[in-house]
């Protein structure tokens, strides 16, 4: 497996591929898919290794304000961050850090991959199914805004549980990652954990791309219902797949394999 790194308008961007698929100094995937993290969530190599191959290549990308990349780290950015990124794969060339060099590249079939906190900003970044063939989710955060939450949950006790992790989580964030991510310090993301952030409401475009979910059974943090709600209200063209006894825990949920199959048929 290959690894470059590029930084295009203050995101960093690791991508992966397999030498393999070099054909001329180009290269050459059928399938890239873009990954947006979970917090604090820092993805390495390892994790790529097993799903790299000739016809199937990642990028990984930083939210503007944290790790690698520049800027601040607020919400807008982290929408902003999703929509920089599909404009400069889609672009197909870039320059690499390691030797100031551009490199191209090129594929068929364009995905968005999130996890977690990624959800809502993946959902409501201004992206369209004439770049991305499909997004896909694991184990998503969808729903912050109160409205929204009120709608998905109903019941009292659960809804200030997920309130009440979500700070709690929010000042563990702060006290163990406040200089990875530039900007959590900010009340902005107290409004924002507490639904009180008006943008974070969840408004889909008709453009928006074919979405595909995948969720455990078992996830305590982010229960799969509020999958089924997005299904429900938002987005009805929506496939989901549950998965029995697995948790909030990406490896468990994404299988390259069950993937390229699925995919096949969007």
């Amino acid at each position: 497996m290959e690894l470059q790194l590029f930084i295009y308008k203050n995101i960093a961007l690791h991508f992966y591929y397999s030498k393999d698929s070099v054909e001329g100094g180009v290269i050459n995937s059928k399938n890239v898919f873009v990954y947006f993290p979970g917090l604090p969530q820092m993805i390495d190599e390892d994790f790529f290794v097993n799903k790299v191959n000739k016809d199937t290549a990642f990028f990984s990308v930083y939210y503007l304000g944290s790790w690698l990349s520049g800027g601040n780290f607020t919400y807008e950015n982290c929408k902003k961050t999703v929509e920089l990124a599909v404009d400069f794969i889609k672009n197909k060339k870039g320059i690499k850090t390691f030797d100031n060099k551009q490199i191209s590249w090129n594929y068929n079939n364009l995905y968005v991959v999130g996890y977690s906190f990624s959800g809502n900003p993946v959902v409501s970044a201004k992206i369209s199914k004439k770049d991305v063939k499909s997004v896909i989710l694991f184990a998503p955060l969808l729903f912050l805004h109160k409205k929204e939450v009120l709608e998905s949950m109903k019941d009292k006790k659960l809804i200030d549980n997920f309130y009440g992790f979500n700070l709690f989580y929010l000042q563990f964030l702060r006290r163990g990652y406040k200089f990875a991510l530039r900007g959590i310090e900010k009340q902005s993301w107290n409004k924002y954990f507490s639904g009180k952030e008006q943008n974070s409401f969840i408004k889909m475009d008709k453009d928006y791309p074919n979405i595909v979910i995948f969720h455990g059974k078992s996830d305590e943090k982010i229960n799969y219902a509020s999958s089924l709600f997005f299904q429900k209200e938002k987005h009805p063209e929506t496939k989901i797949f549950l998965k029995d006894e697995v948790g909030h825990n990406l490896e468990k949920l994404f299988d390259i394999n069950q993937i390229n199959k699925i995919i096949l048929n969007l």
